[in-house]
């Protein structure tokens, strides 16, 4: 018998024979019933076998093998892809799901080898296009599996960083009220808003992250602005919680332009936190705005520190970067530091607002520039 037919003709024993590996092998699976265990299997395999018996050429089979098939549909109710979304919904973890489909493809070929004792010339080929089949459907499967656990862990960091913020501000109320009861001993009220401020900075860059994953896009809102103006103001804020660090700001040039102030100051204030964090101690950090040519207007933030690995600088930009012992010397300047997402956010500030920003650094300093177009495009900022 033919194996698209076999399995047609045996639907049944070949899910029963999965349901009772998936019971035996995997704790979701143990509290599962019957009907959950099955979900899509039947489909998948009416699936399998309906592309048997399609005809395909050399590409096609490679492609096929290699889980890149040119006639995969797009379609979210493909079996494969349902059945990620389910077993991702009901707890497996990735290499379960990956055994599954070895499990389906062992439970047929036994079944069908144990069938007839007769060989075939066609049998080849048979096993052939039903492996092809399988690779398929799981690389599918796979694909869907990642997306939907990446989604549910974007979810939940969201739904952390915005529900924290309330606390926060309690802290942080609390803090100024009795700041404001004992203003002749501000030293741990002032200790504590310091804290909050880092801790919603870091906070606003979880979500604007988190944001961006799901897809909801960084949207901005420009308006009329005086750079050198804004960046004054968002210097004096940074001072007013950290004196450690003279900030000096330099400016030259046309300073005029539409950008969004509240990302800018995100944005600014990231890089100026940054250089804080990592600079000489009791070094000053320099911020220098160039407004001498007529499209774009440069923000330069530099602090000395021991320079960033070469290695290390083509993906500074990403999130949840990390330095690892093989890339970083254990003096530079971010040895073995979790580079977090406010690098990331600058970045995406940056690209919503039609601009770029590099970062360059040796032995005298390190240097972050943003390039600015003094006005940006409103297709730009509105699908950034």
């Amino acid at each position: 018998m033919r194996l698209s037919t076999f399995i047609s003709t045996n639907l049944d024993p070949i899910l029963i024979d999965w349901v009772a590996f998936a019971r035996a092998q995997w704790p979701p699976g143990a509290r599962m019933d019957e009907a959950a265990l099955l979900d899509h299997g039947k489909l998948i395999l009416q699936e399998i076998a309906a592309d048997m018996h399609r005809p395909q050429d050399d590409a096609e089979q490679r492609a096929k093998s290699e889980g890149n098939s040119a006639t995969a549909s797009t379609s979210k109710n493909v079996p494969s892809r349902s059945h990620a979304r389910q077993r991702e919904r009901q707890g497996f973890e990735i290499e379960q799901m990956a055994a599954e489909y070895r499990a389906l493809r062992a439970t047929v070929l036994r079944r069908w080898s144990a069938s007839s004792n007769e060989l075939h010339v066609q049998d080849l080929e048979d096993v052939t296009r039903f492996n092809e089949a399988v690779d398929q459907a799981m690389a599918e499967s796979l694909r869907v599996f990642v997306t939907e656990v990446d989604r549910t862990r974007d979810l939940f960091l969201g739904m952390l960083g915005h529900d924290l913020r309330g606390p926060l501000s309690t802290i942080a109320t609390c803090a100024t009220l009795t700041l404001r009861e004992h203003p002749e001993a501000p030293g741990r009220s002032d200790l504590v808003l310091r804290s909050v401020a880092q801790m919603r900075a870091l906070l606003d860059d979880l979500v604007e992250y988190t944001r961006h994953r799901l897809g909801a896009g960084l949207t901005i809102e420009p308006a009329h602005l005086l750079l050198d103006q804004f960046a004054r103001n968002t210097l004096d804020e940074i001072a007013a919680i950290s004196a450690e660090h003279e900030l000096i700001l330099e400016s030259a040039g046309n300073m005029e332009g539409e950008w969004d102030a509240r990302r800018l100051h995100q944005a600014l204030s990231n890089l100026v936190f940054n250089a804080l964090k990592y600079g000489f101690k009791g070094s000053a950090i320099r911020v220098v705005l160039d407004g001498t040519r007529d499209e774009e207007v440069t923000l330069q933030v530099r602090n000395s520190g021991k320079p960033i690995p070469a290695s290390l600088l083509p993906k500074l930009f990403d999130p949840l970067v990390r330095a690892g012992d093989d890339e970083a010397d254990v003096d530079s300047q971010v040895a073995g530091a979790n580079l977090g997402l406010g690098l990331y956010v600058v970045r995406e500030i940056a690209n919503a607002h039609g601009g770029t920003v590099e970062v360059s650094s040796d032995k005298t300093a390190t240097c972050f520039e943003l390039q600015l177009p003094r006005i940006c495009a409103r297709r730009i900022f509105s699908d950034a």
